[in-house]
This record gives C-alpha cells, structure tokens and sequence, in this order.
C-alpha cells in the first residue's frame, strides 16, 4: 500500500519545487528589467564631438524610446544650448514626437557648444545627459546675441507666475509604470500556478494508475 503511495508524493514535491523556482526567478529578474528600461541618446544633429559650419535653426535629439510628453506641449522635456560665453542659444521650447525632442536654436560666435537635456523616458523616469559640439561660421556670418537664461516654457501661453510644472505628472507617469510592472509580474505567476496544478493533477493520475497496477499487498 505505501509503495503506490510514494511516486504519488514524490511527483507532487517535484512540481511544487520547480514551480516556486520559477517564481522566485520572475521576482528576481522583474527589478532588473524595469532598471534597463531608461531612454538613452542614439542620434543627434549636430553629432556629438562634431563640428557645425552652417547656421543652425534647431537641435534634434533621439532616443531608443519614445519620450513622454506629459504636458502636451513639450515643456516635460528640456533641452539647452550653450554657447563659449555662457549663454543660452534655445531660442524657444522643447518639442517632442515619440522618440525625437528638438529645439529651435540661433547660434552666437564660433566656439565650443553644450547641448543638454532632460526628458521623461517611456518608463516613467526621469534621464538627463549632454553632448558637445563646435561651431565654425563663415566669415560674415551675424552671431545672435543669445541670453543669460534659457526660455520659460509656455511663457506665452501663462502669466510668469503660473509657469507649469511637470512633477506631479511626472509622478504618476513613473507610478503606472510600476503598476503595469507589478500586473505582469500578477499574470505570471497566475499563469505558472496553472501550469503547476496541472501537473498535479497529471502526476497524481498517474500514480493512481500506477498503483492500480500493483498486486495486492500480503497479510
């Protein structure tokens, strides 16, 4: 009688382990995964370490990733450029279409230019960073005047004391991400304990068979 039971139990300890396994191994790789989720740089014009002879109008920058724009107008995300006399060359606002941001610029006198930005990335985090280019002009050409500090966003839609501000938007963008993260994370483990009571269900059927088998034990 004990020898049918056996197989039965082994088989149900054996599903039991390989499926908290599998669970433990989601959990662990679930916070390594949302950690390499950041937007990085992967183009810009002007090129990193580049040098620029012509007149820009614009800075464009893109990334792996769709940017968020949690305002609507892009001023969720900033980019600047300055110039070798500490000035700022953005003449306006961020724009963003899903993984490029630009701004409009007017360059000032030849030198070494910063670009930097910060931008909300798909995944709800904030990510900033910079590049660096030259600018030689040609002889003749007006350098604008630029200006100490960079543009207000939607300055000429708002009072200068209602300027908008991104933070609580950018909260809630970085919660949804975390919510989407801790609902796959759901599905997946509803999916393998599925799987895992099937396989109960299959082992102890056929330990039942198995012992259904078996000669009748001696008195």
């Amino acid at each position: 009688m004990f020898a049918s039971v056996r197989p039965s139990r082994l088989g149900h300890g054996a599903v039991l382990t390989a499926l908290g396994a599998l669970i433990v191994g989601v959990l662990a790789l679930a916070p390594a995964a949302s950690a390499s989720a950041h937007d990085y740089l992967v183009e810009s014009s002007p090129a990193a370490n580049s040098t620029q002879t012509a007149p820009l109008k614009q800075v464009s920058l893109t990334f792996n990733d769709r940017v968020l724009d949690l305002s609507g107008d892009g001023s969720s995300a900033l980019v600047q450029v300055v110039g070798p006399d500490e000035k700022h060359f953005e003449t306006g606002c961020a724009s963003i279409l899903d993984r490029t941001v630009t701004a409009p610029v007017a360059l000032g006198v030849g030198g070494s230019y910063t670009v930097t930005w910060q931008i909300v990335s798909a995944d709800g985090h904030t990510v900033s960073n910079s590049i660096a280019f030259t600018y030689a002009p040609a002889a003749g050409t007006t350098p604008a005047e630029g200006r100490s500090a960079r543009p207000q966003c939607g300055e000429e839609k708002s009072s200068p004391t209602t300027a908008p501000t991104a933070a609580p938007a950018a909260a809630a963008a970085a919660n949804d991400g975390g919510l989407g993260l801790v609902v796959g994370i759901g599905i997946g483990i509803a999916v393998l304990a599925v799987v895992g009571v099937a396989l109960v269900v299959v082992t102890g059927r056929r330990g039942g068979r198995a012992s259904s088998k078996l000669p009748p034990a001696d008195d």
